[in-house]
C-alpha cells in the first residue's frame, strides 16, 4: 500500500547476482519509454547493442476549454503490455533471455487511482493548464486516492495490483525533496508512493512465461542524457530537438534559476535545464539541407541574436517575458539561418557557464544527441563557440537510456560506475576550427552584452 510522507529512500549500489550468460543464449534488456503520443520499447544486449525496437500509439490527448490536457491512462498499460509481449515473442524466436526492464516517461504527468490501482479519472498531462504544478492540478480534481506517475500506473497494469513505488527522478517535479529524502507536500486526500533511487529492482512481471525484473528508472530527459554517454563525472550532453536541453553529471545537488539536479546514484547527480531555443527557432525555413550547404564559415558572420520563436525563456535565462533579440536583422535568408544556428550555440555555451556558476565543474567531455545533431555544419559552429570537441552519437534516445539502466542494475558492483562503463561509440567527433575561435569568442562577448542591454 501507499503511504503519505516520511518515506524511506533506498539507494541501490549492488545486486546479489551477476548478469550471467546462459550457455547458447544471450541475456537481453528492455527499455520502455512512454511519451505523449506513443510508447516505444528497445531490446539491447549487455554490450548496449541495439537488437530491435517496437512502437505503438497512445490515446489522443484531449484539450479542454479550461486549458486542461487529459489522456486515457489505460492506454499506457495496454500499449506497454502489447510492446513487451512483442519483445518477448521476438526473444523466443531469437533464443534471447529477457532479464530486466526499466521504464521512463515525461515528468509531471500523473493519474489518481483507487485502492485497486484503477484510474479514477483521466491522466493529467505535464503541460496541463489548470494549475502551475502537478499537485495543484491533482487537488483541482477533488478526488481521494493514490497519486501515481506514469511508471507506477504501467506497473500496476502489468502486475494487476496497486503498485505504489516510484523513483526519485519521476518524483522530483511532484514535490519530493532529494536532500531531506521526504515528500514536501500536504495533500490530505492523496496517498503518495514510496520513493527509491534509480537502478533498484522494484517488481517482477511475467509475460508469456518469462519473468522479467522491473528496475526503477529516471525521467525521459535523464535517460536521454544517459544514452548520450553523460554519466561519467563532469561529462555533458546537449539534446537538440524542438528545444535544447543541456545536462551534466556532477558530484553535488546544484540548482538555480531555470535548472536543477536529478539524483542518479552513488553521489552522481544529473544537473541541467531546458531552453525554449532549438528547432522551433528556425521553423520558418524549408530545405534545411540546401541552406546548410550554402553556409561558408570563413565568411565571418557578425550578426548576433537570441532567436526565441515565442515569448518567454526558461534557461539559460529565466524570463517569461523575454523576446527574440537581434543585433541587426539580416537582409539575406542564409545569413539569418546561420545567425540562428550560432545564436543557439551561444546560448548553449552560456547554459554550461550558468551550471558552472551554480557549482558544476567545466565539462570534461561533451556529446550531442537529437535531430539537430545530424547537422554537421551546426556541430562545427557549436564546437567553435564552445571551444571544445563534440561527440556525435550514432544511436541515442530515452528508451535506450532506460535499457542501459536495466543492464547496469543487473551487474555486480557500483550502479553509477556500471552505467558509466557502458561504452557507446560516437559516430563522429567534431573538433573546433582554431582559425575561427577568436571570431566566435568576440561574437560570444557581443552576445552577452546584447542580452545584458536587453535586460536593463
Amino acid at each position: 500500500t501507499c503511504r503519505l510522507s516520511g518515506l524511506r529512500f533506498i539507494e541501490n549500489s549492488r545486486t546479489d547476482k551477476a548478469n550471467l550468460e546462459v550457455s547458447g543464449n544471450m541475456n537481453v534488456y528492455f527499455g520502455l519509454d512512454i511519451a505523449t503520443e506513443d510508447a516505444r520499447l528497445i531490446i539491447i544486449s549487455d554490450k548496449c547493442e541495439i537488437l530491435d525496437r517496437f512502437k505503438t500509439k497512445l490515446a489522443n490527448v484531449k484539450i479542454g476549454s479550461d486549458l486542461s490536457r487529459r489522456q486515457d491512462s489505460n492506454s499506457w498499460g495496454e500499449a506497454c503490455a502489447k510492446l513487451i509481449t512483442q519483445a518477448v515473442e521476438k526473444c523466443q524466436v531469437k533464443n534471447w533471455i529477457p532479464q530486466a526492464i526499466s521504464i521512463t516517461a515525461t515528468s509531471g504527468t500523473f493519474v489518481i487511482t483507487d485502492e485497486n490501482g484503477k484510474a479514477i479519472s483521466d491522466a493529467v498531462m505535464y503541460n496541463d493548464g489548470t494549475a502551475d504544478d502537478p499537485i495543484s492540478r491533482a487537488q483541482k480534481l477533488a478526488v481521494t486516492g493514490y497519486f501515481k506517475h506514469v511508471p507506477e500506473m504501467v506497473i500496476s497494469h502489468l502486475t494487476k495490483q496497486n503498485f505504489c513505488i516510484t523513483d526519485s527522478s519521476h518524483a522530483l517535479k511532484t514535490g519530493y525533496d532529494l536532500n531531506q529524502k521526504l515528500w514536501q507536500i500536504l495533500a490530505k486526500d492523496l496517498n503518495f508512493p514510496e520513493v527509491i533511487a534509480p537502478g533498484k529492482q522494484i517488481s517482477e512481471i511475467t509475460i508469456k512465461g518469462k519473468v522479467i525484473k522491473v528496475i526503477s528508472g529516471m525521467t525521459d530527459g535523464c535517460t536521454a542524457q544517459i544514452s548520450g554517454g553523460g554519466v561519467k563525472m563532469n561529462d555533458a550532453v546537449t539534446t537538440l530537438g524542438t528545444t535544447m536541453v543541456i545536462k551534466q553529471s556532477t558530484d553535488s545537488n546544484i540548482s538555480g534559476a531555470g535548472f536543477y539536479s536529478h539524483y542518479l546514484a552513488d553521489n552522481h547527480w544529473l544537473a541541467g535545464g531546458a531552453s525554449n531555443l532549438g528547432g522551433i527557432s528556425y521553423r520558418e525555413f524549408n530545405n534545411l539541407d540546401s541552406l546548410a550547404k550554402q553556409i561558408d564559415l570563413s565568411k565571418k558572420n557578425d550578426v548576433v541574436c537570441y532567436p526565441l520563436a515565442d515569448v518567454g525563456e526558461r534557461f539559460p535565462i529565466k524570463d517569461n517575458k523575454m523576446k527574440a533579440i537581434w543585433s541587426q536583422m539580416p537582409t539575406e535568408r542564409i545569413t539569418k539561418y546561420q545567425s540562428i544556428l550560432e545564436g543557439i550555440g551561444y546560448a548553449e555555451r552560456m547554459g554550461y557557464e550558468v551550471l558552472q556558476k551554480g557549482g558544476a565543474k567545466k565539462f570534461s567531455h561533451l556529446a550531442t544527441v537529437g535531430g539537430g545533431s545530424k547537422s554537421m555544419i551546426w556541430n562545427q559552429i557549436r564546437a567553435n563557440i564552445l571551444q571544445s570537441e563534440i561527440s556525435i552519437r550514432n544511436e541515442a534516445g530515452s528508451d535506450l537510456g532506460a535499457a542501459m539502466i536495466a543492464v547496469a542494475a543487473s551487474q555486480v558492483g557500483n550502479f553509477a560506475n556500471n552505467l558509466a562503463a557502458l561504452n557507446l561509440q560516437p559516430a563522429k567527433v567534431v573538433e573546433p576550427n582554431k582559425a575561427l575561435i577568436e571570431h566566435y569568442q568576440k561574437n560570444y562577448e557581443k552576445f552577452g552584452q546584447l542580452i545584458l542591454a536587453n535586460q536593463r
